[in-house]
């Protein structure tokens, strides 16, 4: 190994360095969303790399970037570089980090989250050539988006990320749409794009907490985007038929009634206080949230907007039948004509909420399509179709 040559051939056979940005971790998005894609992966990744590790000739090693002060949120990966608590994170992303990777001959860096409202985590845009990122949605450049939105993109912070886009090595989106989305609005070329759905089976081996409501929808979210006064107008319109049923809603309080404020004044929201019937859960724990789906008669989700729409999957994992808006990726997600419903009209969600609570055969078909839909998605096959790309 002292002649060039062999010198070569030993640098060839290096295995790969690869450094997952476990920030998303380490702030209130842990484990919803955001969290929810790089908690899941990271540890299908730390696994695999164990794995790895005791081949002959591994492909690849993991680290992590980590901020500093914090536990490591995945154990099984070891902490490579940390994050100084600056008030400027993205400066530091942008202008330090790059030069820590290059030092330290990171072959692939995977951020979770790009151009995404997490604003201590930003993409090293200078070690673009050998990055890969995921970006899950386009909501903040959106026409009708709100003044949040509005903030967010004209931050330094997302418009370098947007600039410099089309330099990246590879981007990961959830689905076709957000692809499509990516080409237009970000002007990247298709052959730099890859699609990677989620997977849904992150509750399979959790056992479900006790749950004492009854005869109750589920919606999931509390952005404007969640279409919560759609949802409302459609329930109250079979209560105001004596059909007794219940709404929960999962999500923050105050958001939650910031959203359905445009409703406050009409009947049974009387003084602006919320009618007995809504129930707001906050922050559950993965086993009261896998009860609530398997107890709902159904998901609700009239959204204007998503990225993938991972409640959606999780419902039809659990045995809870969906009705979403027919839009992109929901309708390519479901693929159930009968549960894809225009978000603009409350009339057609009433009638199709009424047939599951009346026609147990509806609700039955429901549910055994969205059982054999959801099998399709796994974060395992999610997590081998990164690594793929990290070897590519």
């Amino acid at each position: 190994m002292n002649n060039p040559i062999s010198a070569l051939i030993g640098l060839w056979r290096r295995p790969k360095s690869v450094v997952l940005d476990l920030r998303p971790l380490q702030c209130g998005y842990a484990r919803k969303g955001i969290g929810r894609y790089t908690h899941e992966i990271a540890h299908r990744i730390a696994d695999a790399a164990r794995i790895e590790a005791q081949k002959k000739r591994p492909r690849y090693k993991v680290s992590s970037l980590v901020r500093a002060n914090r536990e490591n949120p995945v154990p099984g990966i070891p902490v490579l570089l940390t994050a100084p608590p600056w008030q400027r994170p993205w400066l530091w992303d942008q202008v330090v980090l790059p030069i820590l990777l290059l030092r330290n001959r990171v072959r692939i860096f995977h951020n979770f989250v790009t151009l995404g409202p997490l604003q201590e985590v930003s993409f090293p845009m200078l070690y673009a050539f050998r990055g890969l990122a995921t970006l899950h949605d386009w909501h903040m450049f959106a026409e009708d988006g709100g003044n949040l939105d509005k903030f967010y993109r004209n931050t330094i912070r997302i418009r370098l990320q947007k600039k410099r886009l089309p330099r990246l090595r590879r981007i990961v989106v959830d689905a076709e749409q957000i692809k499509v989305d990516t080409m237009l609005l970000g002007r990247v070329d298709a052959h730099r794009i890859t699609v990677v759905p989620l997977g849904g089976d992150h509750f399979d081996s959790i056992e479900p907490e006790s749950w004492h409501m009854e005869n109750f929808v589920l919606s999931i979210g509390d952005a404007p985007t969640k279409n919560l006064p759609l949802a409302y107008a459609a329930i109250s319109r079979l209560r105001a038929k004596f059909v007794h049923l219940n709404w929960v809603i999962i999500g923050n309080r105050q958001n939650i009634e910031a959203c359905l404020a445009p409703v406050r004044g009409t009947p049974g929201f009387e003084n602006g206080i919320l009618p007995p019937w809504i129930s707001i859960l906050e922050n559950p724990t993965d086993a009261k949230l896998k009860a609530c789906y398997q107890k709902a008669l159904c998901l609700l989700f009239p959204s204007t907007r998503e990225g993938f729409g991972i409640p959606v999957l999780e419902a039809m994992r659990l045995g809870c039948p969906v009705l979403a808006s027919d839009i992109e990726p929901l309708k390519s997600l479901l693929g159930y004509p009968p549960g894809q419903l225009s978000p603009t009209d409350p009339i057609p969600w009433s009638e199709a909420i009424n047939k599951l609570l009346f026609f147990p055969d509806a609700r039955a078909a429901a549910i055994t399509h969205g059982r054999a839909r959801a099998s399709q998605y796994t974060w395992d096959q999610t997590t081998t179709a990164l690594l793929n790309l990290y070897l590519s």
